[in-house]
């Protein structure tokens, strides 16, 4: 994911009369000296009751915006109106809110209090009710975030916090990696954004999502923290950790780069055993406001090390696990826990089609019944969705041009062979003379990390076809065998299997085919398959 276009750092939203010459005039200067593109009214465009076109644009185009409220600003309609689209701003983009309480106390400015609440009943006589109503809830909502006071405070002390504070916000993006053409994920994102509620300051909040390989997890904790990083102090996204561990990592080398992305600078600490870079973590932490994003933790000891406790972190930190073990959160006390299921089936089939036809849904009869197929027996996953719609994408795209150069090229079909496959499944491939090959590296590991959580023996047999067709055994080779939490049921693990094969030999018919009567004899193959399937699940368990 592309970090948005801004062509301001900073936008300022502040009552002249209150500030323009004094504080406000200070900040801009000092954001200026520390090259923050920052927007300030200079020209006093706020006249009349409707906000400007330039300032509307000035404030969609800014990546932050710094409101100082001060005792008079409610009284000034421009303002509120300001107001109320930089919290519009908020609400719909990756827009962040910094208030300054001038000379007035957040819960005056939350409770509409003192000259705010005076300013609001005056405006009462000018303005509709739904107009006053819309400004509260925009000054109660902006009160409920984390910012400055001025009171008992040295201004140029203060200032000077707050440019370090913006200055870091504005100049550090992450590097992370989402996938561009995402389907369905706001309502997962709105759901945990609920849980997190990110406004209470005062509270630590740990939320564990969990679901099955490939489900979409990661990516959910990516888009969470890519739209709030921000709005915290400081922040880390420590991506696949029982990867890293299980690799040439261990837990200390885990500990040192989240320290060292927090820290911005690794020759700030040095750790050795995993008690140290615990400490340091919590010594770090305790003070600040995290969002930590823990990606792919499979035991609690990475737990222990990483995030012991609410303790370790400051007030209105947020901390976001994910895994494929329920139970681990439970053991953990994680308070809130939310569940990725595989998607609905119109979620899936617009993945697929992006995929596979660039489109968000299929381009013809032919291709719908193939997708529905697809859908189907892959449960939604969207990581396999999006394997098996880059491969055909890839194989039509090669058929087209064989068809441009005039050849009669054969298209080799990918499928992935079961010990219990019957070989009557094969005659569908010689009756249509198409060459059947196995699955290549990637889309390998893709069905055999979906097969992992399965507590049995998998097998897997590879076969090659001579001129004549026969089939020979190359190699039995044993894939996993380990104990894990049955996040996925054996017939699930089955029908990614069989699916391989039916893939192909619907691939056949679409290829082949001019018209979609051949199709129908898919839906054949597809029954019999699912026939196997339920035979194999009541008589043998690979």
């Amino acid at each position: 994911m592309a970090m948005s276009s801004h062509t301001y750092d900073v936008f300022l939203s502040f009552r002249g009369e209150d500030t323009r010459k004094t504080f406000t005039s200070h900040l801009y200067n000092s954001l200026k000296k520390m090259k923050i593109r920052t927007f300030m009214d200079e020209r006093e465009l706020k006249k009349g009751k409707e906000i400007h076109p330039t300032l509307a644009k000035a404030i969609e185009e800014s990546r932050v915006s710094i409101v100082v409220i001060s005792k008079n600003y409610a009284f000034s309609a421009w303002c509120l109106n300001e107001l109320k689209k930089i919290v519009e701003c908020k609400n719909t983009k990756d827009h962040v809110i910094k208030p300054i309480f001038f000379e007035v106390t957040p819960s005056e400015v939350r409770d509409q209090k003192a000259m705010i609440g005076e300013a609001l009943a005056k405006h009462k006589q000018n303005f509709s009710m739904e107009k006053v109503q819309e400004w509260r809830k925009a000054l109660h909502q902006v009160a409920n975030l984390a910012g400055w006071t001025t009171t008992d405070r040295n201004q140029s002390d203060l200032i000077e916090e707050i440019v370090k504070h913006i200055n870091i916000q504005v100049k550090r993006v992450p590097v992370i990696s989402i996938p561009e053409h995402l389907v369905g994920i706001d309502a997962h994102l709105s759901k945990i954004e609920s849980h997190l509620d990110i406004e209470n300051t005062n509270e630590v909040r740990m939320l564990g999502i969990y679901g099955p390989q490939g489900v979409g997890k990661s990516t959910l904790a990516k888009v969470f923290y890519y739209k709030h990083f921000s709005e915290f102090e400081c922040w880390s996204f420590v991506e696949c950790i029982s990867e890293r561990i299980k690799g040439k990592y261990d837990i200390v080398e885990v500990q040192k780069a989240l320290l060292s992305e927090i820290l911005g600078d690794s020759s700030l600490f040095a750790c050795y055993n995993r008690e140290e870079g615990a400490k340091m973590i919590e010594d770090v932490l305790s003070s600040k406001r995290v969002l930590l994003v823990l990606d792919d933790v499979d035991d609690i000891q990475q737990l222990e090390k990483l995030a012991g406790g609410f303790h370790w972190f400051g007030p209105g930190s947020r901390i976001i696990i994910t895994t494929q073990k329920a139970k681990l959160l439970h053991n953990y006390k994680v308070h809130f826990t939310y569940e990725m299921k595989g998607m609905n089936p119109a979620e899936a089939v617009r993945l697929f089609s992006w995929h596979a036809f660039k489109r968000n849904e299929p381009e013809d009869q032919c291709s719908r019944e193939l997708t529905n197929a697809i859908v189907t027996y892959t449960k939604g996953i969207p990581s396999v969705l999006v394997k098996l719609g880059t491969d055909l994408f890839s194989e039509r795209m090669s058929y087209r041009q064989s068809e441009v150069d005039g050849e009669n090229k054969q298209v080799g079909l990918k499928c992935t062979l079961a010990r219990n496959t019957p070989k009557e499944m094969f005659k569908q491939g010689r009756e249509c003379n198409v060459e059947t090959r196995r699955l290549d590296t990637s889309s390998e590991q893709i069905l055999r990390e979906h097969m992992e959580p399965l507590d049995m023996n998998v097998q897997e047999e590879c076969f090659e076809v001579d001129d004549d067709f026969k089939h020979k055994q190359l190699e039995t080779e044993e894939v996993y065998e380990e104990e894990s939490e049955d996040l996925m049921t054996f017939p699930v693990a089955l029908m990614f299997q069989a699916s391989a094969f039916i893939i192909s030999v619907s691939l056949i018919f679409y290829f082949r085919q001019n018209n979609c009567v051949l199709f129908q004899a898919s839906a054949f193959i597809i029954s019999v398959s699912l026939i196997l399937i339920f035979y194999f699940r009541q008589n043998d368990r690979i």
